[in-house]
């Protein structure tokens, strides 16, 4: 398999929440994904993947109508960062500090989500689904996270529920803030969503939202260019060390992309 043959297949693999980096090498993230995806399609289980399997993914729907799925993977990984780290330390519900709440799944914040009954309760056991609902429209805390600790999730019921329903829901908000993003490049969608995920859709009056508001302001003034520097300015929130300061950063880069792919020429037809 040749590195354009990889990265078709990552590609592939992410459609089913393999959230892969599309490199062309084949570590052990990768052969993990090539894993998962054959257990998912009820095939027998090979490091390698095979005709059938490929035509699998192939059939398999995007994760998202809205959103490309690089954008949905760079979403998911800005929250749980890769499938081994899920395993290691987010499967169990956590406490991320200040006022969010119990946090599961891929970022999924009970203390501001509203859907619990409709976007968990299907995906987890019964036991579960009980020690969480206390914590409902609750904030968090430490001595909280540690008592649920024994109560682990797996990772393609965080990712069932993360497509099928917080993500959707993420995209109505982020509409409900910024209007129709399927007038921006793929790319943006994802970045803009990206941005109303972590911080939610409020475009001020506080001043620690200037920037969110002036992202809808160019956006509406056709100034698609200008809005990496937004996402920038907001690193101004929290210290350089900090993972929110390093997202912004992320985020500003993928507009950038976003801007650059709408740019590029279309490929010449065969």
């Amino acid at each position: 398999m040749d590195k354009a043959q990889a990265i078709e297949l990552q590609q592939l693999l992410n459609k089913v929440g393999g959230l892969l980096t599309t490199d062309g090498a084949i570590g052990p993230a990768t052969v993990q994904a090539i894993h998962d995806a054959y257990a998912l399609a009820g095939l027998p289980v090979s490091d390698q993947a095979s005709d059938e399997l490929i035509a699998w993914l192939r059939q398999q729907p995007d994760p998202s109508p809205v959103l490309p799925t690089e954008g949905v993977v760079f979403i998911a990984q800005q929250e749980v960062s890769s499938r081994a780290y899920y395993d290691k330390f987010e499967a169990s519900p956590c406490w991320p500090g200040g006022a969010s709440g119990i946090t599961i799944g891929v970022g999924y914040d009970l203390h501001f989500q509203a859907d619990f009954e409709t976007c968990w309760a299907p995906q987890l056991d019964a036991a579960t689904a009980a020690a969480l609902r206390p914590w409902i429209g609750k904030q968090g805390s430490q001595e909280g996270a540690d008592t649920l600790k024994p109560y682990k999730i797996p990772f393609f019921a965080a990712w069932k529920a993360f497509t099928a329903t917080t993500l959707p829901a993420e995209v109505k908000a982020t509409e409900g803030a910024y209007g129709d993003i399927t007038t921006l490049p793929p790319l943006c969608r994802a970045a803009l969503v990206s941005l109303v995920y972590n911080r939610g859709p409020s475009l001020g009056p506080d001043p620690s939202r200037t920037e969110m508001h002036t992202i809808l302001t160019l956006i509406q003034a056709g100034k698609l260019d200008e809005v990496p520097a937004q996402f920038l300015s907001m690193q101004r929130l929290w210290p350089a060390t900090s993972g929110l300061h390093q997202r912004r950063a992320a985020e500003a880069a993928l507009w950038q992309k976003g801007l650059q792919s709408a740019d590029a020429p279309a490929p010449a037809m065969a």
